[in-house]
């Protein structure tokens, strides 16, 4: 009999509540089978396995917080968002993709011959 919990069990636990009420989050559940650790066909929407975001969801809820910023925009900074950063200093990566997003994404629109900065969170600035 085990008398120790693993990690493993933590996050089951963990995921069970959040799937449940009030949470309802869609729970993702990828096979840890090793055989298919290649396999894209997992539910995520990824090109490659190397991607730390699930595409679709990210585009989805760009769309949503910031429904005044144009479609090209927001599908540029997931393509930005989805490149393979594994050859990258991982903290320094993670801590710079943490202020970007953020403190907003700074995008450059033109307007009336004008260009002003808008940022991923739909506020104008000053």
């Amino acid at each position: 009999m085990r008398n120790f919990i693993s990690e493993d069990d933590i996050e089951r636990v963990i995921l069970d509540k959040l799937g449940k009420a009030p949470f309802h989050y869609d729970i993702l559940r990828c096979s840890p089978d090793p055989s298919k650790r290649e396999d894209l066909n997992d539910g995520t929407m990824r090109a490659s396995k190397r991607e730390c975001v699930l595409p679709e969801i990210l585009l989805r809820s760009l769309k949503k917080l910031n429904p005044d910023i144009g479609e090209e925009y927001i599908l540029e900074t997931v393509k930005e968002l989805r490149k393979d950063f594994t050859a990258t200093d991982i903290v320094n990566t993670n801590y710079s993709l943490y202020n970007r997003i953020r403190n907003g994404i700074q995008q450059w629109l033109a307007v009336s011959e004008k260009s002003i900065a808008n940022n991923l969170h739909g506020k104008m600035p000053n």
